[in-house]
């Protein structure tokens, strides 16, 4: 597996095993934790990337490509191909919030009419003070 970019002590790669499977991703992320020289990995189960961040010191690069590769086929071996549907990370569009941003963009836009342009300066001031 070829690595998609490489940075001092950091290599991403990418896989399309592991699109669609966050146990899989889990997984993988244990067993490179496990390998001495390896600070932290990341797996993404939503792009299928993998960023391995390591020490310079104890591990090389050509090393931690042939890890991930032994660890992706580990994984890949123990048929753990679940997919995992995640909920939605955005919040509804309804609520409290969406009502204090509308309650925001009223005041703003009443502060822009009623000021006349040479205080225009001062609306970022006023607007604070008239929120609190």
């Amino acid at each position: 597996m070829a690595p998609l970019s490489v940075l001092p002590g950091r290599v991403r790669f990418e896989t399309k095993c592991l699109i669609g499977c966050r146990m899989k991703c889990l997984h993988l992320e244990e067993v490179m934790g496990s390998k001495q020289g390896v600070i932290a990995v990341s797996a993404s189960h939503r792009t299928g990337s993998v960023l391995v961040k390591y020490d310079e010191s104890l591990v090389s690069r050509s090393n931690i490509e042939v890890y991930v590769g032994e660890a992706l086929v580990t994984v890949s071996a123990e048929g753990n191909t679940e997919m995992v549907h995640l909920p939605a990370l955005r919040k509804p569009s309804f609520g409290r919030d969406s009502t204090i941003n509308a309650g925001h963009i009223v005041m703003e836009f009443a502060l822009h009419t009623l000021l006349p342009a040479p205080l225009d300066f001062l609306l970022p001031a006023a607007a604070s003070v008239l929120r609190r």
